[in-house]
């Protein structure tokens, strides 16, 4: 059996910056990943690449994220058209929504989204995001949410496990304060680092932060806390997909 993952995210960048290793290290396995990416980035840093508007910006980081997922090996990119920086304003039905119809079409086994402190740099976009997949994760799988998708041929899915970003406490870098859920999953990706770091590379409007990636995110393992779905094989696991 072929499984799937799917990853549930706000900005360009954050598939690399939280699963820039278990995307290759899986695809390497024959499991895909598919992206659901809510904003364009249009209120981001820029790293003094040149950009005229916010609406530059966005097609630059759009442009960006299709590179670096070339590189880590996502199989398809779904992007919202919410703005950067305004998700925790939204009522959140609509992105609940989009998000439920992302899931039913990629039927992934394994969904990945931000915990609720919203990964170690405490976005708000990121919190929202926490919440809004969480949310789609339980409603995919129901046929009286979002009927009018179900009335369109999109049935309901429900994948089995729901993991949340999570990271070794505390930071090596002092920026980073927020601890993170307790994970019960910690995947070694030292193989795939030249290729979390290339896809980084792709990110040029994100190359600020260049010392915070490889000091604090560029690691041997990437962590995962189990949120919800079907219980893990081991207590602490060293595979997301173990024991489905």
């Amino acid at each position: 059996m072929t499984h799937r993952i799917a990853c549930v995210y706000a900005h360009p960048d954050d598939e690399t910056f939280l699963t820039g290793g278990i995307i290759p290290k899986y695809a390497a396995a024959g499991i895909g990943t598919d992206l659901y990416c809510a904003t364009s980035g249009d209120a981001g840093k820029n790293s003094s690449v040149p950009v005229s508007s916010r609406e530059e910006l966005a097609r630059i980081r759009q442009d960006e994220l299709r590179s670096a997922a070339r590189i880590l090996g996502i199989e398809s990119i779904e992007l919202g058209t919410y703005g950067d920086g305004t998700l925790h304003e939204l009522e959140p039905t609509t992105l609940i929504g989009d998000v439920v119809s992302f899931l039913r079409r990629t039927k992934p086994d394994v969904v990945i989204g931000f915990g609720p402190e919203g990964a170690p740099t405490g976005h708000k976009d990121h919190r929202a995001m926490s919440r809004v997949v969480t949310a789609a994760f339980f409603l995919s799988g129901l046929k009286t949410a979002y009927p009018e998708q179900v009335d369109a041929g999109l049935f309901p899915h429900r994948a089995a496990r729901l993991y949340y970003h999570a990271w070794r406490y505390p930071h090596r870098d002092p920026r980073l304060k927020l601890e993170s859920v307790p994970f019960t999953a910690a995947i070694d990706v030292r193989p795939w680092l030249d290729r979390k770091l290339s896809a980084f590379k792709e990110h040029k409007t994100q190359q600020y932060a260049y010392d915070l990636f490889v000091n604090d995110v560029l690691l041997d393992y990437e962590y995962f806390a189990l949120a919800a779905g079907t219980p893990q094989a081991n207590a602490m696991d060293d595979d997301l997909f173990s024991g489905l």
